[in-house]
C-alpha cells in the first residue's frame, strides 16, 4: 500500500510538469548531479568525512584551500584506527559490509533497505560494488520510493530527476561543482538549478543580465521573464539574482535548432510550464527543508543534552560532579563552559570507551577550575577583609600627626607582622572589628617607628647620591628638595616626599589575589617606593641663595625657622602702576619664591617695621574665599582655612586666646595653631597678594589665580 501511494504521488506531481519536459539533470554536467542510468562515475565518488567517534581527537579544521589528497590520507589514517584489526588492510570477502552484502540472504536486504532513508541508501551503495550493484538496479526502485516514504513530508520526486538524483540533491552535502564539503565551506542549495554550490563556486554564477546570449538573439527579450530559471543567492555581503550558464546554452542550442517559428513558440510555452513547476517544487522543498533543519538541530540537541547529563553521571562516580555543576549553574542555554568543551557538546551517545578516552581531559579542566575559583574566591574574601582593616586604620590614621610620615596600608599588609595574623589561612574565619583595631593598636606603634627610620634611610640614600656627605639631619632642612620623575608635581619636601601619590601607586602585595583585586582600587595604595624619586638639585640651591639673603644659615635652617622668621618676600618686577585694577605692590610668603620667575627680582624685608605692619595687617584674613587645606596642630583634623577659625572656636577654646574683634585674625597670626597638609602640593601653600597704597587708604587686591597643583590628597 505504501509503494503503491508513493507511486500514485509522483504520478501527480509529474502530471503538473509537461510532458515533453527535458531532464534538468542534463543541463548541470557529470560533474554535478549523478547519472541517470543510476551509475555514478567514479570521478563522482566523494569520500564523506568521517564523524568524530568517542575517540575524541580534536583535530583542527582543515582551511577551506588546502589539497584534498592531504585531507584524504588524514581521513584514511584516522579511518584505520577506528577498524577492528581482524579488519585492517582487508579487501573483498572479508570486509565488514561486503561480507554482510555477499552472506546474508538478498531478500532480508531488501527488508532492512526499507526502513532506511534516501541518504542512507546513496551512502550504502558507494560502500561496496556488491551493495552498488544491488542499490543501483532500476529493479530496486521501488526501495528508494519506500525509502523516501520514511521521510515525513517530503516532497514528491521531480520529473527531471531519478530516485538516486533526488536522493543526492537532498541529503548530501558537498559542492557539485568541486566537490567540497560542507564542513570545508559554507554550502548553498540552489533549489531551482536542482544542485548545491560552495562560497568560491558560487561566485563563478553570472547575475542575470550578464547571461551569455547575444543581444540580438531573440532569446534575449526572455532573459529577465520566465524562462530561464533563476536564483537569489547572497554573494560578497549583496543579494544577487544569478542564473546557469549551462541550461542558458543549453537553451540557445535547442532554441537555434527549432525551425519554424511555431514551434519555437511551443517550444517557449513548455519551458515556461517547466519553470513554474521547477519552482512550485522548489518552494515545496524549502518548506520542507527548514522543518527538516530544525528537527535534526532538535535531534542533535537532544543527543548533546543525554551526552552531557552521561558524562556528569560518570563524573558523579568520581567525585567531579559538584565541581560540574557549579560551572553549570542556571545556564538554560548551555553556554558555559563545561557545555562548551568539544568533547561534551558532541551530539552523539557516550560509551565506555569513549569516556575513557575524555575522563583525563575532563578531570583536568574541572580541577584548574577548582583551583582558579578557589583562588577567586580567596581574593574576595581578601577584599572583604583588606577593606575592614583599612578603614580601621583610616580611622586611627586621621587623628595622627601628618608632621610624622604614616604608612600606608600597603606597607601594613605587606609588613610580615600584620599579613601572618590578618591574611592568614583559613580565611573563612571573620575577625570581629575589636580584634582588627586592638591588633592594630598593638602593632602600629613600633612597626611605625621601624617603618619611618627604613624610608628615611632610602631618602638619605637618594641625597647622598648628589650630596655625599649628607646625614639624617639634612632632611629636615629647608634647602631639601625632591622630584618625581612620573609627574610634573612642583618640588617635593620632607615629609611631603612620603605622602607623594606616584610612590604609592604602584601596588607591590605579597598576595596575587590580593593585587588582583586591588590594582584598580582608587582607595587602596600599596607599599611606598622611592623607585621614581631624585633629589633636586635645581630648587636646593635657589632655596640656598634665598635663605643666604634672609640672612639665614641654609645648613642649619628648617621650615619652621622660616615660619619664626616671619618673612615677606617682594616682586618688584611684578609691581604694577596703580591705575590698574590689579595694580599694587606684589607680595607673598615662603615658600612661593622657589616658584616664582627666576629673573625677577626678590626684596626680603625691604621695608621698616611700621610698613610691614601696614602691609601684613592689609593681608587676606582667614575668613578669605581661597582654599586652603590645613591641619590643626592639637587634633591634626584637616579643615579649610576659611572654617578653621570656626573650629578654633569649636573644639580648642581653651587653647586659644582670641581677640574680643569680630575681624578674623591672619593665618599667620595664628600659625602655631596649624600646618600645612602635606598632602598638599607646594604651589598651594598660601597665595600672593598686592598691596595698594594712596595717599587716603591702603587696601590689598587678593590675586585671582589658582594654583593649578593646589590638591588634597587623603587615604
Amino acid at each position: 500500500m505504501l509503494r503503491r501511494s508513493q507511486r500514485v504521488k509522483d504520478k501527480e506531481y509529474s502530471s503538473v510538469c509537461n510532458g515533453t519536459q527535458e531532464p534538468l539533470a542534463t543541463a548541470l554536467g557529470s560533474n554535478m548531479i549523478p547519472g541517470s542510468k543510476y551509475t555514478r562515475d567514479d570521478e563522482d565518488d566523494i569520500k564523506e568525512d568521517e564523524e568524530d567517534d568517542d575517540d575524541y581527537k580534536g583535530d583542527e579544521e582543515e582551511d577551506d584551500e588546502a589539497p584534498q589528497k592531504k585531507r584524504l590520507r588524514k581521513t584514511v589514517s584516522a579511518m584505520r584506527q577506528r577498524v577492528p584489526e581482524q579488519f585492517r588492510k582487508v579487501r573483498g570477502k572479508l570486509g565488514l559490509l561486503e561480507k554482510l552484502a555477499k552472506e546474508m540472504p538478498l531478500d532480508v536486504i531488501l527488508e532492512i533497505f526499507c526502513y532506511l532513508e534516501p541518504g542512507d541508501l546513496l551512502r550504502l551503495a558507494r560502500t561496496t560494488r556488491d551493495l552498488r550493484d544491488i542499490l543501483m538496479s532500476k529493479s530496486r526502485e521501488s526501495i528508494w520510493r519506500l525509502a523516501r516514504g520514511n521521510v515525513e513530508e517530503l516532497p514528491p520526486r521531480p520529473a527531471d530527476l531519478n530516485e538516486p538524483q533526488y536522493a543526492n540533491f537532498l541529503f548530501e552535502s558537498y559542492c557539485h561543482s568541486c566537490l567540497r564539503s560542507n564542513k570545508r565551506c559554507k554550502i548553498t542549495i540552489l533549489w531551482n538549478f536542482r544542485m548545491r554550490a560552495c562560497r568560491k563556486c558560487l561566485r563563478t554564477f553570472p547575475k542575470v543580465h550578464d547571461a551569455r546570449i547575444p543581444g540580438d538573439h531573440p532569446l534575449n527579450a526572455h532573459r529577465y521573464n520566465d524562462i530561464f530559471p533563476t536564483e537569489r543567492v547572497i554573494v560578497n555581503n549583496s543579494h544577487r539574482a544569478i542564473s546557469n550558464p549551462v541550461i542558458v546554452e543549453r537553451y540557445k542550442t535547442e532554441y537555434d535548432a527549432l525551425d519554424p517559428q511555431q514551434d519555437r513558440d511551443a517550444w517557449i510555452i513548455s519551458k515556461r510550464n517547466e519553470r513554474l513547476a521547477i519552482e512550485e517544487h522548489s518552494n515545496c522543498c524549502r518548506r520542507w527543508h527548514s522543518i527538516w533543519l530544525d528537527n535534526r538541530a532538535d535531534e542533535l540537541a537532544a543527543l548533546r543534552k543525554d551526552r552531557k547529563k552521561a558524562i556528569l553521571n560518570r563524573l558523579e562516580e568520581i567525585g567531579w560532579r559538584a565541581e560540574a555543576e557549579l560551572i553549570i549553574g542556571d545556564d538554560w542555554y548551555d553556554f558555559d563552559d563545561f557545555s562548551s568543551l568539544k568533547s561534551v557538546k558532541q551530539s552523539k551517545k557516550l560509551t565506555d570507551q569513549g569516556w575513557h578516552s575524555i575522563k583525563d581531559e575532563i578531570v583536568e579542566f574541572l580541577s584548574n577550575h577548582r583551583d582558579q575559583r578557589m583562588a577567586y574566591k580567596r581574593g574576595d574574601l581578601l577584599c572583604r577583609r583588606v577593606t575592614r582593616i583599612a578603614g580601621m586604620y583610616s580611622d586611627i590614621f586621621s587623628k595622627a600627626d601628618l608632621r610624622g610620615p604614616q604608612p600606608t596600608i600597603g606597607d601594613i599588609l605587606c609588613d610580615q607582622l600584620f599579613s601572618e595574623f590578618f591574611l592568614q589561612d583559613p580565611l573563612e574565619y571573620d575577625f570581629t572589628d575589636d580584634d582588627i583595631h586592638s591588633k592594630l593598636l598593638e602593632l602600629l606603634p613600633e612597626f611605625v617607628d621601624k617603618w619611618r627610620a627604613a624610608k628615611e634611610q632610602e631618602l638619605l640614600e637618594i641625597i647622598q647620591g648628589s650630596l655625599p656627605l649628607a646625614t639624617l639631619n639634612d632632611l629636615h632642612l629647608a634647602i631639601t628638595f625632591f622630584e618625581c620623575e612620573e609627574c610634573s608635581s612642583p618640588p617635593l619636601y620632607y615629609p611631603q616626599i612620603l605622602y607623594h601619590y606616584c610612590c604609592v601607586k604602584h601596588i607591590r602585595a605579597p598576595l596575587d589575589a590580593l593585587e588582583y583585586h586591588f590594582r584598580s582600587s582608587m582607595n587602596y595604595k600599596g607599599p611606598w617606593s622611592h623607585l621614581s624619586i631624585k633629589f633636586n638639585n635645581t630648587y636646593s640651591n635657589r632655596a640656598k641663595a634665598l635663605l643666604e639673603k634672609c640672612s639665614l644659615d641654609p645648613d642649619t635652617a628648617t621650615s619652621q625657622d622660616i615660619d619664626d622668621a616671619n618673612l615677606l618676600f617682594e616682586c618688584i618686577t611684578c609691581k604694577r602702576d596703580l591705575q590698574f585694577r590689579d595694580g599694587g605692590r606684589y607680595f607673598m610668603r615662603w615658600p612661593l619664591p622657589l616658584l616664582h620667575d627666576q629673573d625677577h627680582t626678590l626684596a626680603i624685608n625691604d621695608m621698616d617695621k611700621e610698613e610691614k605692619e601696614v602691609i601684613t595687617a592689609s593681608e587676606p584674613s582667614i575668613s578669605s574665599k581661597w582654599y586652603f587645606p590645613i591641619c590643626c596642630a592639637h587634633c591634626h583634623k584637616t579643615s579649610d582655612s576659611w572654617d578653621f577659625h570656626s573650629h578654633l572656636k569649636a573644639k580648642h577654646k581653651d587653647l586659644v586666646d582670641f581677640p574680643e574683634s569680630e575681624i578674623p585674625p591672619k593665618l599667620q597670626d595664628i600659625r602655631r595653631h596649624w600646618y600645612w597638609n602635606p598632602h598638599l602640593t607646594l604651589d598651594g601653600f598660601g597665595q600672593p597678594f598686592r598691596y595698594r597704597e594712596d595717599s587716603a587708604t591702603a587696601s590689598v587686591v587678593e590675586l585671582n589665580r589658582r594654583a593649578p597643583w593646589t590638591r588634597l590628597v587623603a587615604y
